[in-house]
Formats: C-alpha cells, sequence, structure tokens
C-alpha cells in the first residue's frame, strides 16, 4: 500500500509542483487550495502525512494543525512556510509537527523529511500491531 498524502496550500503553483513531484516519489497525493475544507477531507480519507503551509487566507495552518492532531493525532504533519519566525516554528513543535520545511523548498529535504514522517507510521503501526497480538494471546 502507498502512502496517502494531503498537501494544503493557498498557492495552486505550490500544490501542483509538490502532487507532481510526491506521485512520481511514489506516493499518492491529494491536493486542496482551501483550508476550511481541508480537515473534511482528513476525517473521510486515511492521510498519514499532510503537508501544510502556515500562511493561509480563512484559516492560518497552524490553526489546522491543531486541528488535525486533535482529530488524529499519528497523523504526522509537515509544516511549509516562506515566512520564517521563531513564534511560527515554535508554535508547530508544540502542536505536534513532525518538521518544519522553509520556502522554497529543496525537494531533497522534503523527500527526507517525507521518509521520516512515513516511517514513524510504519513504526506505530507494527507496535500497534504486535500489542494486538498479545491481547489475543
Amino acid at each position: 500500500m502507498r502512502p496517502k498524502i494531503l498537501i494544503i496550500d493557498d498557492e495552486k503553483t505550490i500544490t501542483d509542483s509538490l502532487l507532481r513531484f510526491l506521485k512520481f516519489e511514489g506516493y499518492d497525493v491529494d491536493s486542496i487550495n482551501d483550508p476550511l475544507y481541508a480537515l473534511k477531507m482528513i476525517e473521510d480519507v486515511n492521510y498519514m502525512v499532510v503537508i501544510c503551509d502556515i500562511s493561509m487566507p480563512g484559516k492560518s495552518g497552524i490553526e489546522l494543525l491543531g486541528e488535525i492532531k486533535a482529530y488524529n493525532g499519528m497523523i504526522q504533519v509537515i509544516m511549509i512556510t516562506g515566512f520564517v519566525t521563531m513564534e511560527n516554528i515554535l508554535s508547530c513543535l508544540r502542536l505536534g509537527a513532525s518538521d518544519c520545511l522553509f520556502k522554497p523548498l529543496d525537494l531533497d529535504v522534503l523527500k527526507e523529511a517525507m521518509d521520516q514522517a512515513v516511517g514513524k507510521i510504519v513504526k506505530w503501526e507494527k507496535i500497534l500491531k504486535g500489542l494486538q497480538k498479545g491481547r489475543k494471546n
């Protein structure tokens, strides 16, 4: 099964380029340009990783990060931003972002962050399956 990824950014050029790159890397990817509808997509689809811009109209990525983690703390969220501030970075880390990357994105760095995020999910799925087997015995 290919990891399911959601990209959230109000800039269509960003979502389009990341969508192409991640599909080429073998991920199953969706994107949305309106953060107000992103949580609904997350509730409807079993995403492993979300890539989310911090600065968006209507709802900030930091607000959305908090909502995603409240909905399902196992979803790995990689935050991206062109407006780097210490406050934004610390807020993202406090709310449980797995990483915070800066625009313009280095695709090698993004690939590394994606591999680490998916690796965390795979690790925890193995642990949880082991615990479930132990309870059945």
